[in-house]
């Protein structure tokens, strides 16, 4: 009588590449702060209800162009509140060991960073959509093409600001993160002019503003909006900013996760 015993079929499912873990990454960290109710509310409901504070106040000026600068500067408010937000989310994974975990189960700091950016980069949508469609509804007056053309430059040149709340997540500890992403987001929304023309601040807060990323997200919405000449300075100002933070964040990510004492 001969037994025969039963031999395993040979796994055949390949460890996931980079790309599929850094989307799926991506795909959590994103689930996961649309659910955040305080979230919306701070990057969707504040921005609308200050354009149609500042709307009714100031939206008739320039034979109702205001309006619609008011709508691009209140998209890239909610826009900034959101990326800056969502890039301090990186302190909490660190504080409670869930970076650490995600390091040591495969994900590597790279792809953490582009999961992180792309996340960050989808949060930023609702706040921008938000705006627009309730700007259109109150009378702005745009084309189809106008205004998607207007929430792709706003949506690309937030990418600095998402880098700015990840780099401020893993240089503050704790609740200081938070709380350094909403002084961080008051200073550039104010200096960049986004609350109001930055011609109404004395000189010195005028210059200082020109060298920040979120007056020329404002100047290149309104190019694309209203069109004009396009503010070709902005984005090499943007530019710079992006090149430094994402240097910033690829030394600080490694630190983060302690790569150094390998």
């Amino acid at each position: 009588m001969s037994t025969t015993t039963a031999v395993p079929a040979p796994r055949t499912d390949a460890a996931p590449s980079a790309a599929t873990r850094t989307v799926r990454y991506a795909l959590h960290t994103t689930g996961m702060t649309l659910t955040n109710v305080m979230f919306t509310v701070f990057t969707i409901a504040l921005p609308v209800g200050m354009y149609l504070l500042f709307g009714m106040m100031f939206g008739q000026e320039g034979g109702g162009a205001a309006r619609g600068m008011i709508m691009v500067n209140m998209a890239a408010y909610g826009g900034l509140g959101a990326a800056v937000t969502a890039g301090t989310q990186i302190q909490e994974d660190q504080r409670n060991g869930f970076l650490r975990q995600l390091i040591v189960a495969g994900l590597s700091p790279a792809s953490f960073l582009a999961g992180s950016v792309m996340a960050a980069s989808a949060v930023i949508g609702p706040a921008l959509l938000a705006v627009t469609l309730v700007g259109v509804a109150t009378g702005v007056e745009a084309g189809p093409a106008e205004l998607l053309a207007t929430l792709v430059v706003l949506w690309l040149g937030l990418l600095p600001t998402i880098l700015v709340g990840i780099a401020l997540g893993m240089l503050l500890k704790g609740g200081a993160a938070m709380a350094g992403g909403v002084i961080t987001m008051m200073a550039m929304a104010i200096f960049g002019g986004l609350w109001m023309p930055l011609e109404a601040f004395p000189e010195w807060m005028q210059s200082f503003g020109r060298w920040m990323p979120t007056y020329w997200i404002s100047r290149l919405g309104a190019w694309a909006l209203q069109d004009g000449e396009l503010p070709a300075v902005g984005l090499l100002v943007i530019a710079a900013w992006t090149l430094v933070l994402g240097v910033l964040c690829a030394v600080g990510l490694r630190r983060a996760v302690g790569l150094r004492r390998r």
